[in-house]
């Protein structure tokens, strides 16, 4: 009877990841291909990044009322809802492309506006995971749904860049309309959400009940700690991500082909450690294994990405920094279920969001301005290290990103052997 429950509960999740992988490939498709768009219009770094930052600003700032409302609410309708915004968008996007009428000023709103319907969705739906899935499964569904997201980063870089250098970006964006769609029909009728109650704050005023997830955080100060790391590793990624794209474009003459070789080895990267994550033996002692996958992931992938000159050394550069992080990924995914409740995720996730997403719209904002205004003009004009940077990162176009690579990986190295230290995070290992 045991492994029928098992098997149905399974059967269940996997529609609605399955759904959710549709959906987010088709999504990271059009994401791709807007970021390329864009720097190709522009051609500034900090532009580009002001995309990003216009997505995560309202999502970062609605998290607090949304999680409130996700604990409250039908899950699956949130998520039919915001997904339904998502495509009507997407569409218009597509009509303003058609008509040649497409500025980068109307995606910054568009970007603002889907920002606030993924502050309801995200959520939404990682409270569905907990709620359909037992524990004992945890780090199994984890390592599946890495499975998926390490397949949509390894073939949508690709798929968009062929698509958008073969055909356009309308239909890149037609791609996205109909795994929508796909994602729609799979979570109306083969997916089933159990309703949870949600105790203690039924008298509560909405504001009062948003403190509740604040209130929980602070108190606890090991869960505290682990935010405040992730934090930090998400403003030193945001930073990355900013200036990735622009970097291998400058250095490369522009080659779209070879973008999307290293972009797509981030997604092989997650694919091999989806792998790892569904073999490795479970540890008791996580909070340093995920320091240590950090650690590694800084030194190996920042320094090389830094003093690589060609996309060979790039991929390997990318692949190595990004091998682990599932497996990290699925351990603080697993720390933060089994220590919260379940009727308060909804609430207390979306204070953690709000804590530990607010440095990812900073890092990319930093990582535009630095590339374009620090280290580019200072790796073009006549200073006493010039010589010796450009002995390390080579000369020409993108030099300037490549030796703020070798800065974030360094900072990041340091960043984590100060947290190493942290009692607090080291007592969610101790704390049954």
């Amino acid at each position: 009877m045991k492994i029928k429950k098992q098997d149905k509960e399974l059967f269940n999740f996997y529609w609605f990841a399955i759904g959710q992988f549709a959906s987010q490939f088709g999504s990271k498709m059009t994401s791709f291909g807007l970021i390329l768009w864009s720097y190709k219009e522009s051609g500034s770094v900090l532009s580009t990044s002001l995309l990003t930052v216009c997505y995560l600003f309202p999502e970062v700032l609605f998290s607090f009322i949304a999680g409130t409302i996700s604990d409250s609410w039908n899950k699956k309708k949130i998520m039919l809802v915001t997904d339904s915004i998502a495509a009507i968008f997407s569409f218009g996007v597509f009509i303003l492309l058609g008509t040649k009428s497409l500025r980068l000023e109307y995606l910054y709103l568009i970007n603002f506006i889907l920002g606030i319907t993924d502050s309801f969705q995200s959520p939404a739906s990682a409270v569905t995971v907990s709620v359909i899935v037992s524990k004992e499964n945890y780090i199994k569904t984890s390592g599946l749904q890495s499975f998926f997201n390490s397949f949509s980063g390894i073939f949508a870089p690709v798929a968009a860049t062929s698509i958008y250098a073969f055909s356009g970006l309308r239909n890149v964006i037609l791609i996205d309309l109909s795994t929508f769609l796909f994602a729609i029909i799979t979570l109306l009728t083969l997916v089933k959400i159990p309703r949870i109650s949600v105790t203690n704050v039924e008298k509560e005023s909405l504001w009062g009940k948003c403190k509740i997830g604040i209130k929980y955080i602070l108190v606890r100060k090991d869960i505290f700690s682990l935010i405040q790391f992730m934090a930090f590793i998400n403003l030193i990624a945001a930073i990355y991500n900013a200036v990735l794209t622009p970097m291998i474009l400058l250095r490369n003459g522009n080659n779209d082909f070879q973008l999307g070789i290293v972009t797509s080895a981030v997604g092989i990267a997650g694919l091999f450690g989806s792998v790892i994550v569904s073999k490795v033996q479970q540890t008791s002692r996580r909070i340093p294994l995920i320091i240590n996958i950090m650690s590694f992931s800084f030194l190996i992938c920042n320094s090389m990405l830094g003093v690589g000159r060609n996309y060979y050394i790039w991929t390997s550069a990318v692949f190595l920094g990004n091998a682990l992080i599932p497996l990290l990924l699925a351990n603080v995914d697993y720390i933060m279920r089994i220590k919260i409740p379940v009727d308060m995720q909804g609430r207390v996730f979306s204070a953690r969001n709000t804590l530990q997403y607010t440095s990812i719209p900073i890092g990319n904002i930093t990582g535009g301005f630095l590339a374009d205004h620090v280290f580019e003009p200072y790796m073009k004009k006549n200073s006493a290290f010039l010589t010796f940077f450009e002995a390390i990162v080579g000369k020409g176009s993108g030099n300037g990103i490549a030796l703020l690579y070798i800065c974030l990986g360094i900072i990041g190295f340091a960043g984590c052997c100060i947290f190493r230290m942290n009692k607090n995070l080291r007592k969610l290992d101790e704390i049954s």
